[in-house]
């Protein structure tokens, strides 16, 4: 038994390192190819998060209800372009997550809800599709976050039982949450030419996020607005015509 807990950490431990060197790896590509390459644009971004969790455990069946926790996202986001159809795109923002889950068994009515905010890092390959006035767009890559806060509330039988933040660690005997969390981002939207983006995103989380005996994984379907300020001139002036165009 002790064993098998050890493969699975090391395991856990070695897609940890894989992902933290991908994120690297791109941040390292932009850094050297900006000089190169077309032009580096970077603008606000937010929106909505439409929140699930995920469980999974060999000792409990979980029969009930899953509902989604409303969150939101906020942050920079940085476009760096590589060619006509493609670049790579990063995001360094705050991003509420969460879970719902209600269920009644053996006459015992039970609901279970948490908030968990990141400051999280997506690093996506981004595609465009020229539609005369905009751009289709289409990306995917992994993302890495640190879990800055998280709260819970759990009720049984409409009594509040528990109430506060939860333990953060790696120690599963005693904490709640893991501190680092990652993932895939999928995302496919569209952006026009004077600057404005608009996309639906779907962020996996691949890492268990609990170190007790339950997994647990984050899902989030989310929304997203941002407005990109482009660092070549030529390119801002261009943007200042085409919107007081009529």
């Amino acid at each position: 038994m002790n064993n098998k807990i050890k493969i699975i950490c090391i395991f856990r431990l070695k897609i940890r390192i894989m992902a933290k060197k991908i994120i690297i790896t791109c941040l390292l590509i932009c850094l050297l190819t900006g000089s190169i390459f077309a032009q580096l644009r970077v603008g606000p971004v937010g929106g909505l998060n439409f929140n699930r969790q995920v469980y999974k455990s060999n000792s409990y069946r979980y029969e009930g209800i899953f509902r989604t926790q409303i969150g939101f996202n906020v942050g920079v986001l940085t476009d760096l372009i590589l060619s006509k159809h493609f670049s790579l795109q990063s995001e360094l923002i705050y991003t509420l997550r969460g879970g719902y889950y209600k269920t009644d068994r053996y006459n015992v009515s039970e609901e279970y809800n948490a908030d968990m905010g990141y400051i999280s890092l997506p690093v996506c390959l981004t595609g465009k599709i020229d539609v005369k006035s905009a751009y289709i767009i289409f990306g995917a890559g992994p993302y890495l976050e640190k879990l800055m806060h998280a709260q819970h509330k759990f009720y049984s039988n409409g009594k509040n039982i528990e109430n506060g933040k939860l333990r953060v660690g790696t120690n599963y005997t005693t904490d709640q949450l893991k501190p680092w969390n990652a993932g895939l981002k999928v995302k496919a939207g569209f952006e026009l030419k004077k600057g404005m983006y608009m996309v639906a995103f779907y962020d996996i989380g691949t890492s268990d996020i609990n170190p007790q005996f339950t997994v647990t994984r984050n899902k989030t379907f989310g929304l997203q607005i941002a407005y990109l300020f482009s660092t070549s001139e030529e390119d801002r002036y261009e943007r200042f015509e085409k919107f007081y165009e009529f």
